[in-house]
């Protein structure tokens, strides 16, 4: 899980460093209740199963497996820049390198975290597909 957080944490980190026209961060769990944040000062820390999410007004925790998505939100309260799929740690995957050469199928993100060396992939489950930078 230790693995999978990292990759979370990396993958959110450089999102982050690209949402400076975007106000908030807006966290939907599997309930599909929302929970807003502004982004300003937003910090990210990641441990065990837990999100730990800092901004200018406090400090916010989730638990990892109950989030469904992230998503970035404008100040006039347009959705843009969707991140989900990044949880699903559980479903069979496969990784590509940035090139397109499959590296290989693996039953969850975490087995693929373990073997996997240090660089960027491209992660596909079905038709959805993400970018991961491990470090």
């Amino acid at each position: 899980m230790r693995k999978i957080g990292m990759v979370l944490a990396l993958l959110v980190s450089a999102v982050m460093a690209q949402a400076g026209e975007y106000a908030y961060l807006v966290f939907v769990n599997q309930n599909n209740d929302t929970t807003a944040l502004s982004v300003a000062d937003m910090t990210l820390k990641v441990q065990d199963n837990s999100l730990s999410v800092t901004n200018a007004e406090g400090t916010v925790n989730f638990t990892l497996t109950d989030l469904q998505f992230m998503q970035f939100m404008t100040e006039d309260g347009q959705m843009a820049m969707r991140l989900d799929n990044v949880l699903d740690a559980n479903a069979p995957i496969d990784v590509y390198t940035i090139l397109g050469i499959k590296v290989g199928r693996y039953n969850s993100l975490l087995e693929a975290a373990g073997v996997l060396g240090k660089g960027s992939y491209v992660i596909t489950n079905g038709k959805k597909s993400q970018t991961i930078l491990l470090q």
